[in-house]
Parts: C-alpha cells; sequence; structure tokens
C-alpha cells in the first residue's frame, strides 16, 4: 500500500500531543508511514501560552528520538500564525507532496485500527466522485445501531480524525468569493443546513467577525458547493478530549469511550440513505439548540 503521511497539528497542549501520539503507535505498520508535526506558537497577545508552547516544543523534539513512525518531521512556526492558516498551510505543504494526507488535531484520542481504517479508506474511496473526504469520528447519531453498512455517507464534513487527497483539497477557494451571493441564497441555506444548522451560522462568522478562526468551517462549505460526501464510519475511532479553557472551539458529538480492536470496516460503494442524514443533521442541530 502506498501510506498516505499523518500530519498532527499543536500548539500549547504537550499532555494531550503525548496522549495522541501515544493512542497512534498502538496501531499498526506505522513504522511504514511519515508523520508531520506542525506547532503553532503564541503571539504577544497571549503570554500565558508561552511556557505552554514551550512544553509542546520540548515533547515533540524529544519524541522524533524515540518515535516508532518510518520518519518524524516537526516544523515550528517563526511567528504565530492562527488556527486556521496553521492547518491550511500545513496540510498543503504535505499533500502536495504526497498526494494524499491524514490529519489530526492534538486534542483527540484514536483507537488502535485508527490507521486501518483511514489508509484503506482514502485509497477504496480516491476515485469516487462522490466523496469529498474520509474520516473516522462519528457523532452520536440516532438509528446507526440498526444500520447495516460499516459507512454512511453524510453532507458535512468532518474536522476530528479525517483525510482527503490533493484533488480536493486544492479545490478549495479560502477566500469565499462566493459568500456575497450565498448569504442571499435562501433555498442554497436550507440546502447547506442539512448538515447541521450551525453550519450557516459558523461560516458568517468566518466572513464577519475577524476573531473568528476556522478553516473547518470553509472546508465544508466547499464540499457543499462541489455537492460532495464525506465517509463516516459507523462506530467511532476517534474521541475528542479537548473541551477545556485551552482549546479554540467548542464542545463535539463525541462517543464516551473508544473502542480497541473493531472487527475490520468493510468498505463498499455508498448511496446517500436520508434517514441517517437526518438523524445525523439532528444531532448537529442540538449543539446550538
Amino acid at each position: 500500500m502506498n501510506y498516505a503521511p499523518v500530519v498532527v497539528f499543536g500548539y500549547n497542549r504537550a499532555d494531550m500531543l503525548r496522549d495522541l501520539l501515544q493512542s497512534l503507535e498502538k496501531n499498526a505498520n506505522v513504522d511504514y508511514m511519515d508523520l508531520f508535526i506542525f506547532l503553532d506558537i503564541p503571539d504577544k497577545k497571549k503570554p500565558r501560552d508561552i511556557p505552554m508552547s514551550e512544553q509542546v516544543i520540548k515533547y515533540a523534539r524529544h519524541y522524533e528520538t524515540v518515535s516508532k513512525f518510518k520518519n518524524v518531521k516537526i516544523e515550528v512556526a517563526k511567528q504565530h500564525k492562527g488556527l486556521a492558516k496553521s492547518i491550511i498551510n500545513g496540510i498543503s505543504k504535505v499533500i502536495n507532496q504526497y498526494g494524499k494526507v491524514i490529519v489530526l488535531e492534538d486534542d483527540l484520542i484514536v483507537s488502535n485500527d485508527f490507521l486501518d481504517y483511514m489508509q484503506r479508506g482514502l485509497d477504496y474511496y480516491k476515485k469516487n466522485n462522490r466523496v469529498w473526504s474520509v474520516t473516522a469520528h462519528c457523532p452520536m447519531v440516532k438509528g446507526l445501531d440498526k444500520y447495516k453498512k460499516d459507512v454512511f455517507l453524510a453532507p458535512r464534513a468532518e474536522s476530528l480524525g479525517w483525510g482527503t487527497w490533493k484533488n480536493r483539497w486544492n479545490h478549495v477557494e479560502w477566500e469565499v468569493p462566493s459568500y456575497s451571493q450565498f448569504k442571499n441564497d435562501f433555498l442554497g441555506q436550507i440546502l447547506f443546513n442539512l448538515g447541521g444548522k450551525d453550519l450557516c451560522k459558523m461560516l458568517e462568522s468566518q466572513m464577519t467577525d475577524n476573531d473568528y478562526d476556522s478553516w473547518a468551517i470553509r472546508w465544508c462549505y466547499q464540499q457543499f458547493r462541489a455537492r460532495k460526501y464525506t465517509v463516516y464510519p459507523r462506530e467511532s475511532r476517534v474521541i475528542h478530549c479537548g473541551n477545556d479553557n485551552r482549546s479554540t472551539h467548542g464542545v463535539y458529538f463525541s462517543p464516551q469511550r473508544l473502542k480497541n480492536n473493531y472487527l475490520r470496516c468493510v468498505f463498499t460503494d455508498l448511496r446517500p440513505n436520508y434517514v441517517i442524514i437526518w438523524n445525523f443533521k439532528k444531532t448537529y442541530d442540538a449543539l446550538i439548540s
């Protein structure tokens, strides 16, 4: 298999970065994969983050010497970039070299078959024009216990443990030039919000609030514009652990416990299941209700 590289982003949480990397090393075949760690640094407005950032850099340098990955490359920002710019720049740099990528932020823990799931998913769906990305995270969606397949399609891109390909990523217009038209498109907003009624509000915040710093909502919006889907697993292989005062964004729907040693995920060609999609929407609607 032509393995996708793993890209990890960190900032001010050495403990969480450690836990994530330790969970990744429980996966098979990490010694065949390259790992990139991108670390942002604080600006002058956040002096309290400086010692925490220094701890992260120190830990990452140590990890580089003991890692099980094939190769480890650490890149520390020369000046503060912020979450969105850091992720956009880091992914672009790696994906243009490798053609595909697996992405994680430092507040996640993964199962011991996460990398098997992601690598095979990226391989299986790379030529499927319906698919925008693959994620290993699944929110707690009603009805999945009765769903027979291992994976399903949803009209919302996921930022918690995911991967994509160069020809999707490089399609994104990060400045969102179509927003001036979209903000007056009532039907378009209804359709975009089929992924959750928070989507339009987050996009508006991104475009009008200088303090809002999200790459993910623009990634979601471009998926909507392209009329594509993200592949989700019925059983989540990622949990989000970052709901503390060091987080940039808020609470997510994650399973409370993470299983290991799943039966190997069976990938298959998929069509949208609109019952699942409606329940998926209601899950995210509850975030802001």
